[in-house]
C-alpha cells in the first residue's frame, strides 16, 4: 500500500513556504507507529511539486494525502486531479486548517472539491488520529471507496459517492501527550532537507487558550495546550544542530512560545547549543500573548536570537471586544519594552488592519501607542477571512458589515503539471467604520513605517530626530504629508505601491483568477503581484537606497523646522552619510564586496553604543577621520546563503529578511585599527 503525503509549496518565483514539511512528517511517523497492518506502510513525504509529479508519473500511489493551507489549497487540488487522471483508483485525502467551521460552508467546499475523496479532520491542526482511522478503514475495505463510505468515520468528512449526501464523522479526541507522535527527525524522514536552504521546524506545544476570532487556532477544541517532553525536544534540537548549516534559522510552530514553564527549559538547552555549535542565531516563532516576565526570561537565555512578537492586533477596547481578545496593559507592555531594549534584544508589535470596529484614527493611535513603548517594528497585517476562523462564518460577516475583495496570495502561482495554479485569498478592505480610502492611506503609512523604521534599520536617524523632540510616529506622519516633495525615484516606489494596492483587488474570486490567468507570465517572473508591502519596502530599502535616505534627511529637517525644534544640519548630514556608507543594497554580491570609506568628525557608532544617552555632539573627534568598512565573513556567508535560497528580487528579499535582523544587512566599521585607536574623542562640542 503506497502512500504519498505532500505538504506542497509554490517555488517558481521564490519558495513560498520555507520550512521543513513537519506536518506530513508527523503524520507519517504516527501512521507507521499505530496503523495495524500485516506489512509496514510505505509512506513517502513531499515538499516540492516537481518531486511529487515525478513520483506520480513513475508509480501512482494507493493514497495521496495533501495538506490544505491558504497558500497551497489550489496546488493540492491540482495534484489530486493529476493523480486521479494518472490512476482513477488513487484515493485522495486532504487535511489542514483551511476548512470552514460551519456545516453549510463545509458541505459547499466539499461539493466543489470533486477531486478530493475524503477530508481528514483533526481538531484544527491535529490530524494524526483522524488519518490513522482512515488508513485502518482503507485496509479493512481493501481500498474500496464505496465500502469506506458505507458508514461514517471519526475524523473524516465526505460527499458520499453513491447518495450524494454530505457525511460528517464525529471529532477524534486530541493527543494529550505529543510524545505519542514519534520524532520524524530521529526517524530520518527530514534528513534530505538539511542540504537545502529550508528552515527546520519543530512544534513544542500544540493548542492555544486564546479565542481571537480572526485566527484558525481559536476554536474551542484547540483551547488546551499539550506539549512534548523536554527530553524529546532536546533530542530533536541536538539532532538538528549536528546536521544543519549554521546560517539557517529554526522555526517553532507554536502559537505562544515563551509563555510556558517548559519553554524556559528549552531556552536553557538552546543556549547550550549556541555555545557548542554556534547555532541557532535566529529563532522564528510567535511569542506568547501574556506572561511577559517569562518571555523576557526565555529571550535572555537565547541571547538575542529570539525577537519578541507582541501580536496585540488592536489597541482599541471596542475592537478587542468584537474579536474576543484581551491584551496586556499598555503600561505593562512599555515596561517589557524597556527591559527588552536594556538587554539589547528585539521586540515587534503587530496590528491587523480593518478589524471590526476599527477606525483610521484608532488604528493610527494604536501605532503611535506601540511606537511610544519603544517597539522597533510595527507590522500592520491585513485582515483575511480564513476558512477555519470564526470571522469567516456568515454570521460574523453580516454582524460586522465586512466588505471583502479577492487577491492573489503573494508569490503563490505556478505551473507544475500543465495546469496553471493560482492561490487566492479574501481580504477585508472596508467596514462601516473604515472606508476604502482610509484603508489605502493606512497602507501607505505602513509602507513608510516598514521601509524606514523596521527593526531600527535607520535607527540612528530616528534617534537624532527624537533627541530634538520629534517622536518617530510624527516623523513618519510628516513623511506621508511630504510625499509630493520626495525624490522622483522614491516617489515612483510610492506611486507603484498605491496603484498595485488597488489593482490587486477584485470583487469576486472568479474575476481575480481570470485576471491572473491573463497575466500569468508576469506573476511567475515577479514583474506583477507579490506581497506589495514587502515588495515595495524592499524596493525602498534596497533598490533606491540613496533616494530613500535623501528623503529621510529632508523630512527630518522639515519636521524639526516646522515644529520650531533646533538642530544641526551638519550633525544630521553626518548621520545620514553614515547610513549611506554602512547600508547594503542591491546588487548584494557587489555591495558586500565593496568597502567604501566613511569620513566624519562625529562618532555615530559610539553614540549608538551609548544608546543615544547623550547628544551626538558629545561623541566627536578632534578632526574629521576616515574609516574603512567591511562585511564580516560570518555575516557574508549568512547573507549569501539566504540569497541563494530565496533569490535577489523583491519577492525573495521579502522572504529572507524575515530570518535576519536589520543590522545584519550592514557593513562594519574597522574598529580596533591603528586609525581608530588614535582617535581622541572630545567630551562636548557645540552644535
Amino acid at each position: 500500500m503506497r502512500i504519498y503525503l505532500a505538504d506542497l509549496g509554490h517555488n517558481q518565483l521564490t519558495i513560498s513556504s520555507d520550512v521543513y514539511p513537519l506536518g506530513v512528517a508527523d503524520l507519517a511517523t504516527y501512521a507507521k507507529a499505530y496503523v495495524a497492518t500485516r506489512e509496514p506502510l510505505e509512506i513517502t513525504i513531499y515538499r516540492e511539486p516537481q518531486d511529487l509529479k515525478a513520483a506520480i508519473d513513475a508509480e501512482a500511489p494507493a493514497i495521496l494525502g495533501l495538506s490544505s493551507y491558504s497558500w497551497n489549497f489550489n496546488l493540492s487540488r491540482t495534484f489530486a486531479r493529476y493523480a486521479k487522471a494518472r490512476d482513477a483508483r488513487t484515493v485522495t485525502v486532504m487535511g489542514g486548517p483551511n476548512y470552514p467551521l460551519t456545516e453549510g460552508d463545509q458541505e459547499a467546499m466539499l461539493r466543489d472539491l470533486v477531486e478530493i475523496d475524503v477530508a481528514v479532520r483533526g481538531p484544527t491542526y491535529e490530524g494524526e488520529r483522524a488519518l490513522v482511522n482512515f488508513l485502518q478503514r482503507y485496509i479493512a475495505c481493501d481500498g474500496s471507496l464505496d465500502e469506506i463510505q458505507a458508514e461514517t468515520l471519526a475524523g473524516s468528512h465526505w460527499i458520499h459517492r453513491k447518495t450524494g449526501r454530505f457525511e460528517r464523522g464525529p471529532e477524534v479526541p486530541r493527543i494529550n501527550d505529543l510524545d505519542e507522535i514519534p520524532s520524524p527527525y530521529l526517524a530520518g524522514l527530514l534528513d534530505p532537507y538539511f542540504s537545502t536552504g529550508y528552515l527546520p521546524m519543530m512544534q513544542i506545544t500544540r493548542g492555544c487558550p486564546f479565542t481571537c476570532a480572526f485566527c484558525n487556532s481559536s476554536v474551542r477544541s484547540n483551547s488546551k495546550a499539550f506539549s512534548h517532553s523536554l527530553e524529546n525536544v532536546k533530542a530533536d534540537l541536538l539532532y538538528i544542530a549536528q546536521r544543519v548549516h549554521r546560517e539557517v534559522a529554526i522555526t517553532f510552530a507554536d502559537d505562544n512560545f515563551g509563555m510556558y514553564a517548559l519553554d524556559v527549559e528549552v531556552a536553557d538547552y538552546i543556549a547550550y547549543l549556541q555555545e557548542k555549535f554556534g547555532w541557532p542565531t535566529y529563532v522564528r516563532t510567535t511569542t506568547g500573548k501574556n506572561r511577559g516576565d517569562r518571555i523576557i526570561q526565555v529571550m535572555r537565555k537565547i541571547r538575542g536570537a529570539l525577537p519578541m512578537t507582541a501580536a496585540v492586533q488592536s489597541m482599541d477596547p471596542t475592537v478587542l471586544k468584537n474579536i474576543e481578545r484581551t491584551n496586556i496593559k499598555l503600561d505593562t507592555y512599555a515596561e517589557i519594552q524597556r527591559e527588552v531594549r536594556a538587554q539589547g534584544m528585539q521586540a515587534y508589535g503587530e496590528l491587523i488592519l480593518c478589524l471590526p470596529g476599527e477606525t483610521k484614527a484608532s488604528f493610527l493611535k494604536g501605532i503611535r501607542d506601540l511606537m511610544g513603548t519603544g517597539v522597533q517594528r510595527v507590522s500592520a497585517h491585513q485582515l483575511m477571512l480564513l476558512p477555519g476562523a470564526p470571522l469567516h462564518d456568515p454570521e460574523s460577516r453580516e454582524r460586522f458589515g465586512l466588505k471583502t475583495r479577492f487577491r492573489i496570495v503573494a508569490r503563490n502561482v505556478g505551473d507544475y503539471t500543465g495546469d496553471r495554479v493560482i492561490e487566492t485569498e479574501e481580504m477585508v478592505c472596508e467596514t462601516p467604520t473604515m472606508s476604502f480610502q482610509d484603508y489605502l492611506d493606512l497602507r501607505v503609512f505602513h509602507l513608510l513605517l516598514t521601509t524606514y523604521y523596521y527593526e531600527g534599520n535607520y535607527e540612528e536617524a530616528f534617534e537624532f530626530a527624537k533627541s530634538r523632540g520629534l517622536a518617530p510616529f510624527d516623523l513618519v506622519a510628516r513623511m506621508q504629508e511630504m510625499l509630493g516633495e520626495a525624490p522622483a525615484e522614491f516617489r515612483e516606489v510610492i506611486d507603484g505601491f498605491v496603484r498595485e494596492s488597488q489593482d490587486e483587488l477584485f470583487p469576486t474570486r472568479e474575476a481575480c483568477v481570470a485576471w491572473a490567468r491573463e497575466h500569468f507570465d508576469g506573476l511567475v517572473t515577479g514583474a506583477l503581484g507579490g506581497n506589495l508591502l514587502s515588495k515595495y519596502s524592499m524596493l525602498g530599502r534596497f533598490y533606491v537606497t540613496s533616494a530613500s535616505l535623501a528623503f529621510l534627511e529632508q523630512a527630518i529637517a522639515s519636521a524639526l523646522e516646522r515644529g520650531g525644534l533646533e538642530h544641526s544640519a551638519e550633525e544630521l548630514s553626518a548621520v545620514i552619510n553614515y547610513l549611506r556608507c554602512v547600508s547594503l543594497h542591491v546588487p548584494f554580491a557587489e555591495t558586500i564586496a565593496t568597502t567604501p570609506t566613511w569620513t566624519s568628525r562625529y562618532d555615530v557608532e559610539a553614540w549608538a553604543a551609548d544608546r543615544f544617552a547623550r547628544p551626538l555632539a558629545s561623541h566627536t573627534f578632534d578632526r574629521a577621520r576616515t574609516f574603512d568598512t567591511h562585511v564580516e565573513p560570518k555575516r557574508k556567508a549568512q547573507l549569501l546563503q539566504r540569497l541563494a535560497t530565496y533569490g535577489e528580487h523583491p519577492a525573495g528579499l521579502g522572504k529572507f529578511t524575515r530570518t535576519v535582523f536589520a543590522r545584519d544587512l550592514r557593513r562594519s566599521l574597522e574598529f580596533g585599527s591603528s586609525v581608530r585607536a588614535a582617535l581622541q574623542p572630545v567630551d562636548e562640542r557645540p552644535d
